[in-house]
């Protein structure tokens, strides 16, 4: 999966469902995942999960049963998972900040002039208090032990708390799937220009990768065929190995499984396949 946000993993999610004709009811009676997880998942809306370990559990076991890669499904929920804890942080942060701006933009109210004569009374007292304690301490010993002259200064911050990263964000790590190509990478076998064919003699969920890209991904009926030209390595996942015919430049293969069977990230390339 390439999605980025949690509504795009979502989407992802249902459409490979549907395109499995599989409905909610049915794939929370396989899975043992509740309905109100499952639409939470393809809506975005994290806040309905339970917690995050859970919540991979669930990805994991609905990938297993679409017949989906389920290591790449998991990586791919906690990208987005962490991105979404992000953004709850980030808002939370500007909420708070906005409301104490409201605070201090409040206008003063109005004192009348009497409260105020009271108020410089006062002050004035307090002065004179304070300047007499202040003369006497003048004129006497100082009883202080020399642990009150050498009391620590309170040491700042190096920072504002809220331009630290999330935990999430900070720990979260993005796992390179197993067999997946680096961006730029080009197989040693991509210039001879290899022609894979797919002839399906029965309905079939397929995924093909052309030297490291997606290229097609979906139900292929029964009687279709398709060809893939000017490729170096070709990586394949079926969810009916059996009832597909793999040719390679006019060489057959034969099937890469039984009937009914799932081979998933099987590589055919110049090296095992010559």
């Amino acid at each position: 999966m390439t999605a980025e946000t949690a509504q795009e993993f979502g989407e992802e999610l249902r459409r490979e469902r549907e395109l499995r004709d599989v409905s909610r009811e049915q794939l929370a009676s396989a899975t043992k995942v509740s309905m109100r997880h499952i639409a939470a998942l393809e809506s975005g809306r994290y806040d309905q999960l339970p917690a995050g370990v859970f919540s991979k559990g669930f990805v994991r076991v609905i990938a297993l049963h679409l017949g989906l890669d389920a290591e790449r499904s998991v990586t791919a929920f906690r990208h987005v998972h962490a991105g979404w804890e992000a953004e709850c942080a980030r808002r939370e942060h500007q909420a708070a900040t906005s409301t104490a701006g409201l605070r201090l933009s409040q206008p003063r109210r109005s004192v009348s002039s009497s409260t105020t004569l009271r108020g410089i009374a006062i002050a004035l007292a307090l002065a004179a208090v304070t300047g007499a304690a202040a003369f006497v301490r003048s004129r006497g010993p100082d009883r202080r032990g020399p642990e009150a002259s050498a009391a620590p200064l309170a040491r700042a911050e190096s920072g504002p708390a809220s331009l630290a990263l999330p935990p999430a964000v900070a720990a979260a790590t993005v796992a390179l799937p197993a067999g997946a190509a680096l961006p730029g990478a080009v197989s040693s076998a991509a210039s001879r220009g290899r022609t894979l064919t797919l002839s399906f003699r029965d309905d079939c969920w397929a995924e093909v990768l052309v030297d490291g890209r997606l290229v097609v991904r979906g139900l292929f009926p029964k009687g279709s065929r398709r060809e893939f030209a000017n490729g170096g390595t070709f990586t394949l996942t079926l969810g009916n190995a059996g009832a597909v015919d793999v040719i390679v430049d006019g060489r057959p293969l034969g099937t890469l499984g039984g009937e009914h069977e799932i081979v998933k990230n099987y590589v055919i390339d110049a090296a095992r396949n010559g």
